[in-house]
């Protein structure tokens, strides 16, 4: 299937709000998400970058999806490939806390010790790894496998469904934890299926439903009403609840990605930009890498942070860097698929 220009290019921008989201202070007086301030402002503005992965994803997917065997086929093989780069990526990511424990204790058995006793709990390393934002990835291979096996047996209500309730357990035990209807757990619902099963089903209906022309306008529409409908439920939540600003997902978080999703789908030309889109293929192993130049370049022990508009230089040098890391591995076979 032959790239679509603007989908590259939103894969793009996506991947920088991601570094953005990454690279923002979450602890501390100036924390983002305790007040309504610029920072908070930027950290809901740069949300609709994961919803338009899983949109993403699971558009694409369905053109491999075109009968009940092929859905299930199609879903094993997603998940397979996925699973694959969130196995060699979590082995990389504890690796390199090895590296860092024994560099400093001058012993690597001292370093072992000390890279393993953070690990999380079998569950949460299985759903997450050994790196927070790797947690995509699984859900990416979960949403696939239950779409697949649900679409197989032409359960298309039942996947609606199923994708509408786990959406709201995820919002009542994340967002709206709070609440008299949520739910507090030491378990992070935002892993699994509760938000990525929706938005990749999502992407299968638009398959199905486009791309149209009027997405030009319609997608816009919808982004911008549910920025709005996603600022207003945060500044209620904090308001009546205290509820901290920076959540991952709302109600309004949804129809965001959505709306950004069908903007780039419909691929206007004002929006192709070559140069950016040609980044696009390379999106992946920049998620998958950035994380490795994010808490030594991000941390609050960098001095760096004393420089006028660190926060907007730090995410375009983690970006810089986790590019040329990913162009650098993607130039060979052994290490492409890990990348693209």
């Amino acid at each position: 299937m032959a790239r679509i220009q603007s989908v590259d290019a939103f894969r793009v921008l996506a991947i920088a709000a991601v570094i953005a989201l990454h690279t923002a202070p979450h602890t501390g007086p100036d924390a983002v998400g305790l007040r309504f301030d610029t920072r908070t402002l930027c950290d809901q503005l740069e949300r609709f970058a994961v919803p338009l992965f899983f949109i993403l994803s699971g558009y694409f997917w369905a053109g491999r999806c075109r009968d009940g065997a092929g859905c299930w086929t199609a879903g094993l093989a997603l998940a397979r490939r996925v699973y694959l780069l969130f196995v060699v990526w979590s082995v990389i990511y504890f690796l390199v806390n090895v590296a860092e424990a024994a560099w400093s204790a001058d012993s690597l058995a001292t370093g072992l010790r000390a890279a393993a006793r953070p690990l999380p709990g079998l569950p949460t390393l299985l759903l997450q790894g050994t790196k927070v934002h790797l947690w995509f990835l699984p859900a990416l291979a979960l949403a696939a496998l239950v779409s697949g096996a649900l679409l197989a047996r032409r359960m298309e209500r039942t996947l609606l469904v199923l994708a509408l309730l786990l959406y709201g357990v995820g919002l009542a035990g994340k967002a709206y934890a709070d609440t008299p209807f949520g739910f507090h757990t030491h378990v992070n619902v935002r892993n699994g299926l509760c938000f990525s099963l929706l938005m990749f089903a999502s992407g299968v209906w638009l398959r199905r439903l486009g791309p149209a022309p009027a997405w030009r306008w319609l997608g816009p529409a919808l982004a911008l009403g549910g920025l709005a409908l996603q600022l207003v439920e945060l500044a209620w939540l904090h308001a009546r609840w205290g509820t901290n600003m920076a959540q991952d997902f709302v109600v309004g978080t949804y129809f965001y990605g959505l709306g950004v999703a069908m903007l780039a789908l419909s691929d206007p030309a004002p929006l192709r930009f070559p140069r950016l889109a040609g980044l696009g293929p390379l999106v992946l192993g920049i998620y998958a890498s950035h994380n490795l130049f994010v808490d030594p370049l991000a941390g609050p022990d960098n001095p760096m942070h004393a420089l006028p508009g660190w926060d907007i230089i730090v995410v375009a040098v983690v970006f810089v860097l986790s590019l040329a890391l990913t162009g650098l591995l993607a130039r060979f076979p052994l290490t492409r698929r890990f990348v693209a």
